[in-house]
C-alpha cells in the first residue's frame, strides 16, 4: 500500500501556496477581501519519472521542486500585491504606476531581482562568513578539525537564527510569518481530522514536522557531521565542498523530514527534529480567520484537482493559467 500524500505548502504575499502530488494552487487575498486562486499542474519533470521519487534521490528533486514552486507562487502573489497598489493610486498618480510612483513593470522585475541578490546575500552570509569566522578564531580554538567544524556550524546556526528573529520584527515579514501558521493549521487539519474546514484548522497546531524550517534546520545540523569528515581544508576548497555536498545533505535531511511527518505519535522520532520544531515558534504566528480562510482555499483548490469527490467548489476566484 502507498503512503498517502504528503501535502505541504508555503507562505506568499498575502497568501499560501499549498501543492499536492500532481497540482499546486495559489490563494492571495486581494485588497478588496476577495480570494484570488491560480491552480496548476506540478511541472511533469518532478511526477513523470519514478526514479525521481526513489529515496535520497527525492530529497534532491524535492528542494529543486520547493524553489520552482516557490518561485511560480510568490511572482504570482507580488503581481498581485502590485495590481492592489496600482488600483489604489491617488488622483495624481498615472494608473501604470503604483502607489511609491514605481512604474508597474519595474516593479513585477522586483521579486526576481531582489531573489537574485538575496541569494548571493545568504551565500555570503550563511557559507562564506561562518567558514572565514572559524579560521580567524583558530588561533584560540583547539586545533583539531572536529572543533573547527563545530564552531563554523555554530556560527552558521547562530546567524541563521539572529537573521530569522531580526527580520521577524518587520511589519510585513509578521504578516508573513501568519500566512505560514495559517498553512500548518490547514495542513494539520487535514491530516488530524481528515477535513480541509476553516474551524477545523483553526484549532490545530501552527507547528508541523515536513515544514522548510524543520528542513534547514535539520539541513543545518547534518551538515556539521558530514563536513567534519573531510577534515578542515583551505577556505576555497571549503566553500566548494560545501556547495557541491548540499545535494547529499538535503536528501538525508528530507529522509529524516518525512519519517517525521509520518511518525508524529512517536517521541523519539519527533526528538531528532526537535531543534526546526523550536525554531518554528520563530518563523510562525498566530493567525487571524481572514488567514486560515485562505490556506483551506489554497487547500481546498488542491484536492478538488486531486480529489474531487471529496471538495466541493469554493467561492474563490480562479485565475486561468
Amino acid at each position: 500500500m502507498s503512503d498517502p500524500v504528503a501535502y505541504g505548502g508555503q507562505a506568499v504575499i498575502e497568501g499560501v501556496m499549498m501543492r499536492g502530488q500532481r497540482h499546486f494552487a495559489v490563494a492571495c487575498r486581494r485588497a478588496d477581501g476577495e480570494i484570488v486562486l491560480r491552480q496548476e499542474a506540478v511541472p511533469a519533470f518532478f511526477t513523470r519519472y519514478r526514479w525521481a521519487r526513489w529515496p535520497l534521490l527525492r530529497g534532491v528533486f524535492a528542494l529543486a521542486d520547493a524553489l520552482v514552486l516557490g518561485m511560480k507562487s510568490l511572482l504570482f502573489s507580488a503581481d498581485l500585491a502590485t495590481k492592489d497598489m496600482v488600483g489604489t493610486a491617488g488622483p495624481a498618480e498615472t494608473p501604470e504606476r503604483n502607489g511609491r510612483g514605481v512604474p508597474a513593470s519595474i516593479a513585477g522585475i522586483a521579486v526576481p531581482a531582489s531573489s537574485f541578490v538575496g541569494m548571493l546575500f545568504a551565500l555570503g552570509l550563511f557559507v562564506l562568513l561562518p567558514s572565514w569566522a572559524a579560521d580567524w578564531l583558530r588561533p584560540w580554538l583547539h586545533p583539531s578539525d572536529l572543533v573547527l567544524n563545530l564552531t563554523e556550524g555554530g556560527i552558521r546556526i547562530a546567524l541563521v537564527l539572529g537573521y530569522i528573529w531580526t527580520i521577524g520584527r518587520m511589519k510585513e515579514v509578521k504578516r508573513l510569518f501568519r500566512y505560514h501558521g495559517a498553512e500548518h493549521k490547514a495542513i494539520n487539519g487535514l491530516e488530524q481530522e481528515g477535513v480541509a474546514d476553516v474551524d477545523v484548522a483553526m484549532r490545530q497546531s501552527r507547528i508541523h514536522p515536513r515544514c522548510g524550517t524543520n528542513f534547514v534546520l535539520t539541513v543545518l545540523l547534518i551538515k556539521v557531521g558530514v563536513f567534519a569528515l573531510f577534515g578542515w581544508q583551505t577556505l576555497w576548497l571549503r566553500l566548494l565542498l560545501r556547495v557541491l555536498l548540499l545535494p547529499v545533505v538535503a536528501a538525508v535531511a528530507y529522509e529524516l523530514i518525512r519519517l517525521a511527518g509520518k511518525y508524529r505519535d512517536v517521541p523519539g522520532i519527533q526528538l531528532l527534529v526537535l531543534p526546526g520544531l523550536l525554531t518554528q515558534r520563530l518563523t510562525t504566528a498566530e493567525p487571524d480567520r481572514g488567514m486560515v480562510e485562505v490556506a483551506v482555499a489554497s487547500l481546498r483548490s488542491v484536492l478538488r484537482r486531486e480529489q474531487p469527490e471529496q471538495v466541493p467548489d469554493t467561492e474563490a476566484v480562479v485565475v486561468p493559467v
